[in-house]
C-alpha cells in the first residue's frame, strides 16, 4: 500500500498515476485487489481492475467491462480508447494481474510496474517489464519494483528444483529417461544465476548491451 500511495502521490512522469502489479497466482491478485482498491476508490477517487484469466474481470467502475475493455480503460493511449470506448469517461489506475496479460499487449500509458512474487523464470520478469517499456511510450522514465521472498535465492530456487524434481522423477519412472534430470539440474544452476544478476545488479533494459540480454536470459528456450 505504502509503494502504491507514494507513486500517486509523487508522480514519476507529471500526472501519471498509473501502477501494474504482476503476481503468478489468482489468489494473490484476489488479496491485492480486496486490500487495494476500495482504499483507492474512498481516498484517491481513482478506480482499479482485477485480470487473472480465472473467472471474470472485476473492476471499481459501475459498469462491468470484459478483459481487453479493461486493459483499454487502462492504457487508453496505446489501446486506442477514444475509438474503443469513446462513452466511458473514466480510467483504470490500478490494474492487478497475473501472466494471462500476455508477452502482445502494449501498457505502456503506465510508468511503473509491480512484480509482488518473482517468477523463477527471469525471461517472465523482463516479458512482464516489456508491457510497459515499449517503444513510443509517453513516458520520460518508467520504473520497475521486484518484491523478492523473505528467503535466500538459494532456498528459493532450491524449494522450486525439489518440487520439480519430484514431478520430473515421476515421469522418469513412466519413461525410463533419465537425461531430463541432469538437463533440469544444469538449467537450474543458469536461471539462478540469471536470478541473482536481477538482484542484486541495476538492470538497465534499455540498454541490453550493458545489462541482461534476451539471450543470455535463454528466451528461445522459454517463449510463452
Amino acid at each position: 500500500k505504502a509503494l502504491v500511495r507514494e507513486k500517486i502521490a509523487t508522480p514519476l512522469n507529471p500526472g501519471n498515476k498509473k501502477v501494474l502489479i504482476f503476481t503468478a497466482f489468482a489468489d494473490t491478485a484476489d488479496y491485492l485487489y480486496a486490500n487495494l482498491a476500495p482504499e483507492l476508490a474512498a481516498t484517491q477517487a481513482l478506480h482499479s481492475a482485477k485480470v487473472t484469466g480465472k473467472g471474470a474481470p472485476k473492476s471499481t467502475l459501475k459498469k462491468s467491462y470484459d478483459f481487453q475493455e479493461l486493459l483499454t480503460l487502462f492504457s487508453p493511449r496505446s489501446k486506442e480508447k477514444a475509438i474503443v470506448l469513446p462513452n466511458e469517461p473514466a480510467e483504470i489506475d490500478l490494474l492487478i494481474g497475473t501472466d494471462c496479460i500476455s508477452e502482445g499487449q502494449n501498457l505502456q500509458d503506465c510508468d511503473y510496474l509491480i512484480n509482488y512474487d518473482i517468477h523463477w523464470n527471469p525471461v517472465r520478469i523482463i516479458q512482464r517489464f516489456g508491457r510497459v517499456d515499449r517503444i513510443g511510450s509517453p513516458n520520460s522514465s518508467i520504473q520497475l519494483v521486484n518484491y523478492w521472498p523473505d528467503i535466500s535465492l538459494d532456498e528459493y530456487i532450491n524449494l522450486k528444483e525439489r518440487v520439480e524434481s519430484r514431478m520430473m522423477i515421476a515421469d522418469v519412472t513412466a519413461t525410463g529417461d533419465d537425461n531430463v534430470l541432469s538437463a533440469q539440474a544444469n538449467d537450474v544452476s543458469y536461471r539462478k544465476e540469471q536470478l541473482r544478476r536481477l538482484q542484486e545488479e541495476v538492470i538497465e533494459l534499455e540498454d541490453l548491451k550493458t545489462g541482461v540480454s534476451i539471450t543470455d536470459l535463454g528466451l528461445n528456450d522459454f517463449r510463452m
